[in-house]
């Protein structure tokens, strides 16, 4: 497959022919030779289009792979514009399952078709602006993906008390993600600035140096504050409908800055996109979760003792006690959740 989109020889050569010649012959194209030249340009595009589409998606080479990425593309879609025009048509749709599982299912067939890439822990290779993903990246892409289904599957009225009732699924998920997340391998953000000489160009190198540090902080946040927050929440079921509407917005971005950014990086490599135009759009989906949590900004307030607790985790995110921290939260959530603690200590740990 060609990393080139000249090399594949399907861009519209308006010149070679004319499409307006195809049009029925009363209309007076040729007394406007305007009209012509605009659609000549219309039929070139749509001929154009329907050829990248082919091109990225329906060649035998990596079929399943990309048949995967397409349906996770109609879906996602499709679930933004039900999202907006029919919100109860939404979260009772299949949508809420189907597009995370096949964003997830996007992750493990990507495993198993990219074993070529570079096995390499040091460079991710996405933020960058020349070279390829590393393997690592590509399986460790698959862990994310599965917080994200639980989240979908969380906040979602159907499958919430089966999750809530399965104490092993409810805890592993809600507290203790991050221990079984050392079965998967890790890039670190600090690492992909290793090799920049080699991996960046130039003049972008600045770009690439600058938003890397955003996108390392804004992960920290987002473990902990999309993360453990919005399960702690949800572990209590203390969120209402209204703030439930807002997440699934984030979600929404959330599934972009997880899973259609790998496509993005797929366009800046075959030249569809440039890197910076790629890596912008992928900020602009992961910033856009901000925009949701201005709306459940009174979660932070009336939720402050679990917006503490979350506040200390990311304080000792960096630190050998994070995961002793989860547990602890386990066994004290669980243990007020279930009436077990004593009046006298429920009233200085936790607000209701």
């Amino acid at each position: 497959m060609s990393s080139n989109p000249s090399d594949a020889n399907f861009g519209p050569h308006v010149g070679d022919i004319s499409y307006a010649n195809a049009l029925d012959s009363t209309i007076p194209i040729e007394n406007n030779p305007y009209i012509a030249k605009i659609l000549n340009i219309i039929f070139g595009k749509i001929i154009y289009f329907i050829k990248l589409i082919f091109h990225l998606f329906f060649q035998r080479k990596f079929i399943l792979h990309r048949l995967t990425g397409l349906s996770y593309l109609l879906q996602y879609f499709f679930a933004f514009y039900l999202y907006f025009t029919n919100y109860d048509s939404f979260k009772s749709s299949f949508l809420i399952w189907s597009l995370p599982l096949t964003g997830l299912l996007q992750a493990t067939t990507a495993i198993y078709t990219f074993t070529f890439l570079s096995r390499t822990k040091r460079d991710a290779g996405y933020y960058s602006d020349r070279g390829t993903l590393s393997y690592p990246f590509i399986v460790e892409n698959s862990f994310f993906a599965s917080l994200l289904l639980f989240q979908w599957l969380y906040y979602s009225n159907k499958f919430y008390p089966f999750l809530t009732s399965s104490i092993i699924i409810d805890n592993l998920f809600v507290f203790l993600p991050y221990i079984p997340r050392q079965l998967w391998p890790k890039t670190s953000f600090r690492d992909s600035l290793y090799n920049s000489n080699k991996t960046k160009t130039d003049k972008n190198k600045k770009f690439f140096f600058i938003v890397t540090y955003i996108t390392k902080w804004f992960y920290v946040w987002a473990k902990h504050y999309i993360g453990f927050f919005l399960n702690y929440i949800r572990f209590f079921n203390r969120v209402d409908p209204e703030n439930i509407y807002h997440i699934y917005l984030l979600l929404l971005f959330g599934a972009f800055a997880t899973t259609i950014s790998i496509f993005l990086h797929t366009l800046k490599f075959k030249g569809y996109l440039g890197p910076k135009l790629s890596f912008m759009i992928y900020m602009v989906s992961y910033l856009a979760t901000f925009y949701s949590f201005i709306q459940i900004r009174n979660e932070f307030i009336v939720n402050i003792d679990l917006t503490t607790y979350v506040f200390i985790g990311l304080l000792l995110n960096f630190t050998k006690y994070q995961h002793a921290y989860q547990i602890f939260l386990m066994i004290l959530f669980n243990a007020h959740r279930n009436n077990m603690l004593p009046n006298d200590i429920t009233k200085y740990l936790f607000l209701s």
